[in-house]
């Protein structure tokens, strides 16, 4: 009978170890996966715009956009504003395509809507027409055409003006700093992705709002709020 005991608590003992073993090894699978991924994609964020926005990559941008799946909230713009909602929205034309990325920042001094383009070299552009870019490659110069973004920034204004009722909104196209804004003449302000900051930090749209009142802008612009 002692015998048998023993036996039944080694064999308790054992499937526990290898259950606590499994628990570990898909857990650190998944931590693994998780940190290839934020490695992999390191470089794109590094060039984007969410560089300019987000206080840091892992924690901040990465962990919040892929477990909690909400990076509506960046540390950076709370140490600049305090509490602020950042909503997102990716404007597409007829054939389905992207033309368009706009950010729309709603903080305690009002709203900022930045639309900004990804695009590096001279920038050519009017608000009427097609823009394109022009950049040496492999000795020669390329031109690419692209969508006029001022026409989709205005719409998305207009609907942002109606969830706001009238109220003001701060407006700017932000492009990388390699790009070459000499040649575009547009209504909009233009601004580099490295003076972000400073332009978040100025950001007043000439009125308030309580937090109550940034969550239900953000809410009618396709947020999920958080009722807890």
């Amino acid at each position: 009978m002692i015998h048998s005991l023993l036996v039944a608590e080694a064999a308790s003992e054992s499937s526990n170890s290898n259950l606590n073993l499994l628990f570990y090894v898909v857990i650190g699978s998944m931590l693994i996966v998780f940190l290839f991924r934020a490695f992999i994609g390191y470089g794109h964020y590094k060039k984007s715009i969410y560089s300019h926005i987000y206080d840091n990559y892992l924690i901040d941008y990465y962990y919040k956009l892929n477990v909690f799946q909400d990076a509506s909230r960046s540390q950076l713009i709370k140490k600049l504003l305090g509490n602020h909602r950042l909503a997102y929205a990716n404007i597409t034309n007829n054939d389905g395509q992207l033309v368009s990325q706009i950010i729309t920042l709603i903080h305690p001094k009002g709203v900022l809507c930045i639309s900004y383009l990804n695009g590096e070299g001279k920038l050519y552009g009017k608000e009427t027409g097609d823009w394109y870019y022009r950049r040496i490659e492999d000795g020669q110069e390329h031109k690419y055409k692209i969508e006029n973004p001022v026409a989709y920034f205005k719409e998305y204004n207009t609907h942002l003006s109606q969830v706001l009722e009238g109220k003001n909104i701060q407006s700017a196209i932000a492009v990388k700093d390699e790009c070459d804004v000499t040649n575009v003449h547009t209504s909009f302000p233009i601004v580099k992705y490295s003076d972000l900051e400073k332009l978040i930090k100025e950001a007043d749209s000439g009125y308030g709002l309580n937090d109550a009142e940034i969550d239900e802008i953000y809410g009618k612009l396709g947020g999920k709020v958080s009722r807890k």
